[in-house]
């Protein structure tokens, strides 16, 4: 195996920061990319002549207008939209959500499937997840040569090294290694992380967000997720999981949660908990392992609109958990930006007055939370959207 070398590495490095401030800024001239990047022209030179030839990136000539200064139209520099694609898979319970997006991070196309993943074991899973893909590439007419890799975003907890899926409520098993498996079925390099993280990445990318150091993420939905970003990166322990913030405890011995336990955060807060307290009360349709639609949420809503004061009690216990919740975040980390988002924002209007006043009468006197904690809208999946950005950082 070739030993890679020092230099090699920063090449690597510097040709990711000029895709990258392609991508973000659009197109550019040499000198511009040497500003945002902080690399010298003959390098800017070197890398970008280097991905003229391998078509990523081509040269427009900008004609300057009369009466401008004299001399060579401006060139400028722009990704090829078509040179490279990156496919997200999001395994969810019972659920499997695909996105194909370009070098630019822009989705091109888009499918969901429901299939019951629960029931599958390691090599069933890795071949379904193996036929999705390959029906979704031959569908979308995806060049395979241009496409880099595929992302794998979980509910659950991420093995040692990325290597799989330690615990997810979406598989049979624990342990699973699913990134070599899918590798070997599909020849193409695998990634895998946990939503959350993948919504962090995301949120991150966003141009309010790109310059906050120090962020948090908390992905409200069927369960409760929280991604670290810390010093601009994001956090992971040594077996690359993510921060477990569903499943710090409100109470002892309180309500079941999902993972085994009793008293979680999550047990209260995700979709299923307030779907399955809602259910003690009204006569609801049971959900195949309590699993709601968005439509069974968006009802419960509807219910708490209209002026149904049970409905809206469980809501307020829903902001209360996650008041107090976000009151040891800031005790523990004191980010900059806490921000939440997720399908689970749909309930946000009913659970915030209740977030709010806990939150407030939680906090260490020298903490504040005037423009701390936001939401941001779930238009669109914002963990394909992520999960997209971290095979790009791994492949550019």
């Amino acid at each position: 195996m070739k030993k890679i070398t020092d230099t090699e590495l920063i090449r690597t490095a510097n040709r990711r920061d000029i895709i990258q401030s392609l991508r973000i800024h659009g197109e550019l001239a040499r000198v511009e990319l040497g500003g945002y990047t902080q690399l010298s022209p003959a390098t800017v030179t070197s890398i970008t002549s280097e991905l003229v030839q391998q078509g990523i990136i081509f040269e427009q000539n900008v004609v300057l207008e009369p009466g401008g200064v004299r001399g060579r139209p401006k060139v400028k520099l722009q990704l090829n939209k078509n040179s490279a694609f990156y496919l997200s898979i999001k395994l969810s319970l019972n659920e499997i959500g695909l996105m194909l997006g370009n070098i630019n991070g822009e989705i091109v196309a888009h499918r969901t499937l429901s299939m019951v993943t629960v029931s599958l074991n390691e090599t069933q899973l890795a071949d379904t997840i193996h036929s999705v893909v390959e029906n979704f590439i031959t569908q979308h007419q995806v060049d395979r040569a241009k496409l880099r890799g595929l992302g794998l975003a979980v509910q659950g907890v991420i093995e040692t090294q990325g290597k799989g899926i330690l615990w997810s409520p979406a598989v049979d098993g624990e342990h699973l290694h699913l990134v070599d498996l899918l590798s070997q079925r599909a020849q193409l390099p695998v990634f895998i992380a946990n939503d959350a993280n993948c919504l962090a990445v995301a949120l991150h990318s966003q141009p309010q967000y790109q310059n906050i150091n120090n962020f948090v993420a908390i992905q409200l939905g069927y369960g409760v997720g929280m991604g670290l970003i810390v010093n601009g990166e994001i956090y992971q322990d040594a077996g690359a999981a993510t921060t477990e913030f569903g499943h710090t405890k409100f109470t002892l011995n309180g309500s079941q949660c999902r993972c085994g336990g009793r008293g979680c955060i999550e047990a209260y807060l995700g979709d299923y908990a307030i779907y399955r307290d809602a259910s003690a009360i009204y006569n609801l349709p049971q959900s195949e392992f309590l699993h709601p639609s968005e439509k069974q949420m968006q009802a419960l809503c509807e219910r708490a609109q209209s002026g149904d004061q049970v409905m809206a009690n469980i809501f307020n216990q829903a902001g209360t958990v996650l008041g107090l919740g976000l009151a040891n975040i800031m005790a523990l980390f004191n980010p900059q930006k806490i921000v939440i988002s997720g399908p689970g924002v749909r309930d946000y209007a009913f659970i915030h007055e209740a977030m709010s006043k806990t939150l407030k009468e939680n906090l260490l006197p020298y903490h504040q939370t005037d423009g701390v904690v936001e939401k941001f809208s779930w238009d669109e999946d914002m963990t394909g959207l992520g999960m997209i950005a971290i095979i790009q950082q791994q492949t550019d």
